[in-house]
């Protein structure tokens, strides 16, 4: 009787013994509190502010003064003026024409509105130019001498102060306009009437688109020839 109650004790000890909890090592480590922010509390990230440099009071650039005994300017010795000669005053499909010899080489530019002028060859080791415009017109062509070419100065910095103007042949600022001294003539010409009968441009429209030989008569209502 005795053993078998021995044997049931040690029999619950050892069932005891089976139900105790086994505690992780892991939990019985001192846990240390890690803090937690809320969403609301996260912090944003702080902005470096970087204030804008300002920029110093512009101050421009200009190119020197010109000098006071820089007035005048002396052109090249090839400098030489052209010669123009009018020649003659003709008709062509009933268009008026000058006909003018310049020296062999020269540019040639008309100075009045409407008129246009053109190279037509060489004779007699002269440049033969014709101009053509209204009839019966007084107009004037510029004639140069292109090798006539005033050198300027390369420079970096070409505005003036107000009141000022850049002098490019010399490089430097003026209060006034230098005017060069060109190798250019201008010759004064006047077309001559060609046969047009005007009279058969009954409406100032037409005559209009004739006007280089036919002017509209406001007075009489009539196109009628340039004089």
């Amino acid at each position: 009787m005795k053993r078998i109650l021995k044997t049931l004790i040690f029999t619950s000890l050892i069932i005891s013994s089976c139900n105790l909890s086994i505690v992780p090592v892991s939990q019985t480590a001192t846990n240390t509190p890690v803090a937690i922010a809320s969403p609301s509390e996260t912090a944003a990230p702080t902005a470096t502010v970087t204030e804008s440099a300002q920029p110093a009071s512009a101050t421009l650039d200009y190119a020197p003064i010109c000098a006071a005994n820089a007035a005048s300017i002396t052109p090249p010795s090839q400098c030489q003026l052209p010669s123009a000669t009018d020649s003659s005053a003709f008709c062509s499909e009933k268009d008026p024409y000058n006909l003018i010899f310049v020296s062999k080489g020269s540019t040639f530019q008309s100075l009045t509105a409407g008129f246009t002028c053109r190279d037509a060859g060489i004779k007699n080791d002269k440049q033969m130019v014709t101009c053509t415009g209204q009839m019966a017109t007084k107009y004037q062509v510029s004639i140069c001498n292109p090798t006539c070419v005033v050198p300027t100065v390369q420079a970096a910095i070409t505005q003036c102060p107000q009141d000022y103007n850049y002098n490019a042949v010399q490089g430097c600022c003026t209060q006034e306009i230098q005017q060069l001294q060109q190798s250019c003539v201008v010759i004064e010409l006047k077309t001559t009437t060609c046969v047009v009968d005007c009279r058969q441009y009954n409406k100032k429209k037409t005559c209009d688109k004739n006007s280089n030989a036919c002017i509209w008569d406001e007075q009489n209502e009539v196109c009628q020839l340039r004089r």
